[in-house]
């Protein structure tokens, strides 16, 4: 009985966690149209849930990080394998940490399809991760695309990077918009159960 009260409360939490991620991504999603609206919030729920999907097959003690970049980034790899490249060691990540890596990859990814080095055919990105003593750095290195302009204003996806890298996770998220294409960089910090894997 304790043990079903606590997977109870445990389910509870998750829920709750997950519902408050999907409330933000409607109240904070901007589009030109109805059907732009549309699409963005389904890509930014269909993020979450292949996230949910590889932490439920570890009955919620994780991800792998390859696995998390597998999945976001396949439906821009399916023309050109080379089209995005990465490297880094394996690293096994708790489940939020997993879950926010996930929704800002998305983001990224998202972005160099529409304005950035995705939306080109000589556009490339370069995505390498290390780990530090007990943290992790991420870059993400866009080139060959169109010429890279600061945004006026920030959007929902730096907005959602930003204050999801660094409220949630107390890391350090930043974006140079450099002309030959987007320069972005984090780091965060690795939990106690966050490893890198043999």
């Amino acid at each position: 009985e304790e043990r079903q009260t606590l997977l109870v409360r445990e389910v509870d939490h998750r829920a709750r966690n997950a519902l408050a991620v999907v409330q933000s991504i409607i109240r904070l999603t901007r589009a030109e149209s109805k059907e732009a609206y549309v699409a963005a919030v389904e890509g930014r729920i269909t993020a979450l849930s292949r996230a949910h999907v590889l932490l439920s097959q570890s009955r919620w003690q994780g991800a792998n990080l390859s696995r998390i970049l597998d999945e976001e980034l396949a439906p821009y790899r399916r023309s050109e394998a080379d089209k995005i490249v990465t490297s880094g060691p394996e690293v096994f990540l708790e489940p939020a940490t997993a879950q926010i890596l996930a929704l800002a990859l998305h983001e990224l990814a998202t972005n160099a399809a529409k304005y950035g080095a995705l939306s080109s055919t000589l556009g490339r990105v370069r995505l390498s991760w290390e780990l530090g003593p007990s943290r992790l750095l991420l870059q993400w290195v866009e080139n060959g695309g169109p010429t890279v302009q600061p945004p006026r204003s920030e959007g929902y996806g730096t907005r959602v990077i930003g204050a999801s890298v660094e409220r949630q996770l107390e890391g350090c998220a930043t974006f140079d918009w450099h002309p030959d294409g987007l320069r972005f960089a984090m780091s965060i910090p690795l939990g106690e159960r966050s490893r890198q894997e043999e």
